[in-house]
């Protein structure tokens, strides 16, 4: 016998391990068979409920790695996960746009709370001011309409206004001052303080009319402010009768301080 030959006609391992890999599914789905049959047959003469052949195919089947609609369990589970987070996302927007919204609205009110406050205190504001201008001018006028009152009531020189009078400005304190030398005197002191205007307006001053008298000199007359240039004539000789006692005097001393 040739031992050389009968070695080397022997298949080489790998060719073996090639050979029983490519027989290995044929021998395991003859082996299922055949367990399947014998299930079948001892379960024969059993009870419907007492027989379980599909234990053994399932048992089988896992052996054999065939699985049966796990994909598409996976793929369902996984797009319900994907669902859920979807909604409750979802959820989560709504909640925030609607917290954004009242608190907007809030915002929104707030601000229509405090204009109306604002308008309603500016209101307020002006009819208080509008009545205190008001009683100042009743106040006013009131102190004026005494002031004449008592001026028409007190008798001596300038109160008495029986008849109107007549002729120029000029010609009626000639008449009122009776001496030629002291008409004199006082056409150049107010001539120089007015022009003898009865609308001369100082600028600067409350000074007004023929004498040029201020807010002030003119209550100390007792004849109110007026723009009649006899009344304003009347006013001035008081004036200087009480304080420098004619009008030369009144003069001398406008000559030497600039007013009277």
């Amino acid at each position: 016998m040739n031992l050389r030959l009968t070695r080397a006609a022997r298949p080489s391992t790998g060719t073996r391990s090639a050979a029983l890999r490519a027989r290995r599914p044929a021998l395991l789905l003859g082996v299922a068979a055949a367990g399947a049959l014998m299930v079948n047959v001892v379960t024969a003469g059993e009870p419907a409920a007492q027989a379980e052949p599909q234990l053994a195919s399932v048992s089988v089947a896992e052996q054999l790695g065939i699985t049966q609609e796990a994909a598409p369990v996976e793929e369902h589970a996984v797009t319900a996960v994907d669902s859920l987070g979807e909604l409750a996302a979802s959820r989560s927007e709504r909640q925030a746009a609607q917290d954004a919204a009242v608190q907007a609205q809030i915002a929104a009110d707030q601000a229509e709370l405090d204009r109306r406050a604002a308008e309603e205190a500016a209101r307020k504001a002006a009819e208080e001011e509008a009545a205190r201008k008001a009683a100042e001018a009743a106040a006013a006028e009131a102190a004026r309409k005494a002031e004449a009152a008592a001026a028409s009531a007190r008798p001596g020189r300038g109160t008495t206004t029986a008849a109107a009078p007549a002729g120029s400005y000029k010609q009626y304190a000639m008449s009122k001052v009776g001496s030629s030398g002291e008409f004199s005197c006082l056409e150049s002191l107010w001539g120089k303080e007015s022009g003898w205007n009865p609308n001369a307006q100082n600028p600067s001053s409350t000074a007004y009319g023929i004498p040029q008298f201020l807010d002030s000199t003119w209550k100390g007359t007792g004849i109110a402010k007026t723009s009649d240039g006899y009344r304003q004539i009347d006013a001035g000789l008081i004036y200087i009768e009480n304080r420098f006692g004619s009008p030369c005097a009144a003069w001398s001393h406008s000559q030497s301080k600039g007013w009277y």
